[in-house]
């Protein structure tokens, strides 16, 4: 499971808009599932929707695809400092499944990491 595009951008600091409903994606059947007085959506997505799930840097991708190419330098400047080197790692491992306009910016996030152990 991974945190679908807002709230992952929300959960960067991306954006101040909070989603009213808590949408997570999956790789199991769509569902909506309710825990007391919360509804969650649970939507079923294709394996290149769920790269890194359940990670921090999966957070980065949702959030990444949320706000698009426009602000893909905002998403790598906030990354860069969030994420851990570890994280990181996932990050530069798994960008070859990302779409090809999302690559660049999830190499320089990892990029950013190397610097950062090497220096």
């Amino acid at each position: 499971m991974q945190i679908a595009g807002a709230r992952a951008a929300n959960a960067l600091g991306l954006s101040t808009q909070v989603p009213a409903q808590s949408t997570y994606l999956t790789d199991g059947p769509s569902r909506r599932v309710v825990l007391g007085k919360r509804v969650v959506d649970l939507r079923h997505a294709s394996p290149k929707h769920l790269i890194a799930p359940g990670s921090p840097a999966g957070t980065v991708v949702q959030a990444l695809r949320h706000v698009g190419p426009v602000r893909a330098a905002d998403v790598a400047q906030v990354a860069a400092r969030q994420l851990s080197a570890n994280d990181k790692k996932t990050l530069a491992s798994t960008a070859l499944q990302a779409p090809a306009w999302m690559r660049p910016t999830l190499v320089s996030i990892a990029n950013a990491s190397m610097a950062n152990i090497d220096g």
